[in-house]
């Protein structure tokens, strides 16, 4: 998916709630090589809910991430998430392709409570019936443009061009696909939980064929952590991720950690419903986590027995090339769920077909 374009290539620039981070890829005969790659956290104040809320801080972290990742060019590959942003698969009669983006203006009025020129459009076919007359299904995307000049503005403050504007959830089909190149006939649930923003995407064979993001993530966590143990938030972020803070022990956290488990849960479960309205008699078998709270004990473990259904953690370099003397592969594999969006927007080519 691009909601807009240049004719370059880039770096992959993921500007998340709780840091920035940087990945870039060569891609050869053999597939993708890693180039670099970095991360700079951001204070827990800079982004709420995909909204950049202190762009001087954002900008000096991203200055600092193309820094210490030592990249050369200044194309960049950025994505967004978050409530300005409506995923929704529609169904229109089939049309020729010079029609559809005409068709396409039409139906987004009626599913977009906002006037279409406060929006960037895009759409990807996903599915169509056989013969003459018949139907096709379309992903429908829409992002308030006030949202996109927010994050093209920080990222140029910084010195960088954006030459690509992706959607997080894309992204994670992107690595996912790489990483998982067999298409099979089963809906697998891409759930990326970051600081702020769960993204949501089901896959089918190659295509989303469902797409949802919502205000909940890690950072649920850490409030809870700090309002139960009296402590503050950046003690409680640092407990969370299980380092030694003073006066606090990990079996403190597990009330909240467990209370918060099965808020995820009940989130997860509502956006299941919903897809399970919108999908003729689709099930999912399988969910494929990523984002920060991927990383936290035992939630994988939590999800599976929540629906009885394979949980697993998103690997985004099983099948990427890198040099283990530059990148320690436990190093690497230690960070890849924090990485993923980032990696699926390093394989972006602005002159792609937007996908």
């Amino acid at each position: 998916m691009g909601l807009f374009s240049t004719k370059k290539t880039g770096f992959g620039l993921d500007v998340g709630s709780s840091a920035v981070k940087l990945v870039q890829l060569q891609e050869g005969s053999k597939g993708f090589t890693l180039e670099t790659f970095a991360m700079v956290e951001l204070p827990p104040d800079a982004i709420g809910e995909g909204m950049i809320k202190d762009p001087p801080v954002v900008v000096d972290a991203i200055k600092e991430v193309v820094s210490r990742a030592g990249v050369k060019t200044k194309d960049a590959v950025l994505s967004v998430s978050g409530r300005e942003l409506i995923m929704k698969k529609i169904q229109l009669p089939k049309v020729t392709a010079k029609e559809l983006g005409d068709a396409i203006m039409l139906e987004a009025e009626h599913h977009i409570n906002l006037p279409i020129d406060e929006v960037y459009l895009d759409h990807q076919v996903v599915g169509q019936s056989a013969g003459q007359g018949g139907t096709m299904d379309v992903m429908l995307v829409a992002v308030k443009k006030s949202k996109i000049n927010e994050y093209v503005a920080v990222v140029e403050e910084a010195g960088l061009t954006p030459v690509v504007v992706d959607v997080d959830a894309f992204a994670l089909q992107n690595q996912y696909e790489m990483n998982s190149p067999e298409t099979t006939a089963e809906a697998v649930a891409l759930i990326d939980i970051g600081a702020s923003i769960m993204k949501t995407n089901v896959v089918r064979g190659g295509v989303s064929i469902f797409a949802r993001d919502i205000a909940f993530g890690g950072n649920n966590y850490t409030r809870a952590i700090s309002q139960r143990l009296n402590v503050p938030f950046d003690r409680a972020e640092a407990a969370k991720k299980g380092e030694e803070v003073p006066g606090v022990r990990w079996d403190d956290l597990v009330p909240s950690l467990e209370a918060v488990s099965r808020e995820l849960s009940l989130e997860i479960q509502r956006t299941f419903d919903y897809f399970a309205s919108t999908a003729e008699s689709e099930r999912i078998s399988r969910i494929v986590l990523s984002g920060g709270c991927a990383k936290l004990s035992g939630i994988d473990e939590f999800l599976s027995s929540s629906w009885g259904i394979p949980v697993e953690v998103v690997k985004p370099f099983q099948n990427v090339q890198f040099d283990p003397n530059r990148f320690p592969a436990d190093d690497l594999y230690a960070a890849g769920p924090l990485l993923a969006v980032a990696v699926g927007l390093g394989m972006r080519r602005a002159e792609d077909k937007p996908a």
